[in-house]
């Protein structure tokens, strides 16, 4: 069990729960702001985020902001292959969000 602390930040007063995911085994811990997602961005990418963040709908933008530029690459490029194996049918090491697997390997 993560303390408290570990687990939240103060900033502005405010509490906010710190993000993280986890990238080829190793915890990525993901920026809490906007300006923390831009400033980890190279130069020239930066004008393209700030248009994309600028014209996101507020519902939207905590999505965009973190799955869309947040993530490091190696996240995408797990993610290209993964969507190439599950469009092939290869289901293996899937599971529903209970954690049961998609595909054991049986078939009826």
């Amino acid at each position: 069990m993560r303390s408290w602390a570990s687990r939240y930040g103060v900033r502005g007063g405010l509490v906010e729960e710190r993000r993280f995911t986890v990238v080829r085994g190793e915890v990525v811990h993901l920026p809490t702001t906007l300006g923390e997602i831009r400033a980890q961005l190279p130069p020239e990418r930066r004008a393209e985020f700030d248009a994309e963040m600028y014209t996101t709908p507020l519902d939207q933008l905590e999505r965009r902001a973190l799955l869309g530029w947040a993530l490091p690459p190696e996240a995408y490029e797990d993610e290209e292959s993964l969507v190439a194996r599950l469009r092939a049918g290869d289901h293996s090491d899937t599971s529903d969000r209970d954690g049961n697997p998609l595909d054991t390997g049986e078939r009826p």
